[in-house]
């Protein structure tokens, strides 16, 4: 299962050896989940009825192929269960896809949930496009007019301030997005403040937005992840977000291959995703929902 992981995600900007690494650790933990009943707890067993173990991953053998899979739901909706394939060392085709379907049954899953090569056509419907930066293209010289300051929990109400001004510009720019673009919450700012995450965005020495980047895997990939930039309305229009971006990497360079800035854009969020090309950093990998009928008997293939 490691060599074909190896193959299909080997247009990630890392050398073989270290996607090899990530993948083979990554692996080994989401094997795991197969009997962790931590796992399985964190599931709603009690409110659907099903017993806890119903809620372990599954390693399924199929046609000869194994196929690694979880159950999940929509951003916690009990009324949209879905499975991901975690994990294979074959395709999906149409017989394979009902095959995990029917494996899961009891859960009534509505669709599948996987991570793909960006240049793989599109199947289904898009969810989340995973943007990486690519150390070895690192070249702007640093902006001047920029800085990023990391803030403290003084700082707090100028963030919230900022977070909320941000999503309100976005939710009426983006009216088709409304329900998808989330905001971080004040829990999560409160900790994300706490942890040392929140930078602050300074433009000609105002404070213009901030940049929340936390140390996490993206899927199996090793890095800084941006949990939320936000530049608030006064300051748009100026490339800050982008320029941001550009600045952190420049002090993330040292790093080396750790030093990739990772993140998930919504395909519809136009502003974010020219912020992140203009950056630097690329769409490598797309997490897609699709069921077997897009799949189609003898026609497609993932």
């Amino acid at each position: 299962m490691l060599d074909y992981m190896v193959s299909l995600y080997r247009t990630v900007p890392v050398s073989s050896a270290c996607l090899t690494d990530w993948l083979s650790r990554w692996l080994a933990q989401q094997q795991l989940r197969c009997d962790d009943h931590h796992f399985s707890a964190a599931f709603p067993w009690r409110e659907t009825g099903l017993p806890q173990h119903t809620f372990l991953q599954r390693e399924l053998t199929i046609n000869g192929k194994r196929y690694l899979t979880g159950p999940r739901y929509l951003g916690g909706d009990l009324s949209q269960p879905f499975i991901e394939i975690v994990a294979r060392d074959g395709v999906i085709d149409y017989a394979v896809a009902c095959a995990i379907m029917q494996a899961w049954q009891r859960l009534k899953p509505l669709k599948l949930h996987i991570l793909l090569p960006a240049a793989h056509s599109d199947i289904g419907i898009s969810d989340q496009l995973v943007y990486l930066s690519d150390p070895a293209s690192l070249s702007a010289p640093a902006d001047k007019e920029i800085s990023l300051v990391k803030a403290s929990r003084k700082d707090y109400p100028a963030c919230i301030t900022a977070i909320n001004r941000a999503y309100r510009a976005s939710w009426h720019t983006l009216p088709h997005l409304r329900n998808q673009l989330l905001a971080t919450s004040r829990q999560e700012l409160r900790e994300d403040l706490a942890s040392g995450h929140v930078l602050l965005i300074v433009w000609q020495g105002v404070m213009a937005g901030l940049i929340i980047c936390v140390p996490r895997r993206l899927a199996f990939i090793e890095g800084f992840q941006i949990m939320d930039e936000v530049i608030m309305p006064a300051y748009q229009g100026r490339g800050l977000a982008a320029r941001a971006q550009q600045h952190l990497l420049q002090q993330l360079h040292h790093y080396g291959e750790k030093a990739l800035l990772t993140g998930t854009i919504l395909p519809g969020n136009t502003p974010s995703l020219r912020s992140a090309q203009n950056a630097g950093r690329h769409c490598v990998l797309k997490y897609q929902f699709f069921t077997p009928a897009d799949l189609r008997p003898g026609r497609r293939e993932i």
